[in-house]
């Protein structure tokens, strides 16, 4: 026969094990994300400076090839990134959220096992 103090230490071992596993993926992609969003918005400053010196270099001759067709394309780009920059904030609040439940959800078992263990030890 399993005693119910038993059991919850068993429970307890488990969500420590898997909180143990879960915890430091969750911290590794949020900042994977937060790096990944950093470096999404130097490329975006870069693709508007870029953009804006060949629209001042095609402004100011008159005789170099259209550049417009590159304008379009680095436009094009920017408005791939800002959607990629898009996603990467709502994956980030996404692990967040995750994060956040399961510190919840870790104090939540560690309040029901002491007081198991605290209505065990008074009986």
């Amino acid at each position: 026969v399993v005693s119910t103090q038993s059991t919850w230490t068993v429970e307890e071992e488990f969500s420590q094990g898997l909180l143990s596993v879960v915890q430091p993926a969750i911290e590794s992609v949020d900042n994977q994300v937060h790096s990944l969003r950093i470096s999404q918005a130097t490329l975006k400053d870069c693709i508007d400076n870029l953009s804006r010196d060949l629209t001042t270099v095609r402004d100011m001759q008159k005789d170099l090839p259209n550049l417009e067709h590159y304008v379009k394309k680095l436009m094009n780009i920017k408005r791939r990134v800002a959607t990629v920059n898009s996603v990467l904030t709502n994956v980030q609040d996404r692990v967040q959220t995750l994060q956040t439940r399961v510190t919840k959800e870790q104090a939540r078992k560690r309040a029901l096992l002491d007081a198991n263990y605290s209505g065990g030890a008074m009986s």
